[in-house]
């Protein structure tokens, strides 16, 4: 889910590979805490939910890293 969120940035050269790298392992984490389970990605409409919160913590991460850019 991160890595689909993060990709589009990684193509379009918004973030290079250290940092897709850095993203990718953060949210990553944040998202298995979070999930818990895979039972919780179980039906169509859980992982669209999952998803778009992976896709709002990938934003977050990417704001962070413009305002350290600043």
């Amino acid at each position: 889910m991160v890595k689909m969120a993060l990709r589009p940035r990684y193509l379009d050269k918004t973030i290079n590979k250290d940092q897709y790298t850095d993203i990718n392992r953060d949210v990553s984490r944040k998202m298995y805490d979070l999930v818990g389970d895979v039972s919780a990605l179980a039906d169509q409409g859980a992982r669209e939910r999952w998803q778009g919160m992976a896709a709002e913590e990938v934003q977050k991460a990417l704001a962070g890293l413009i305002a350290e850019a600043s």
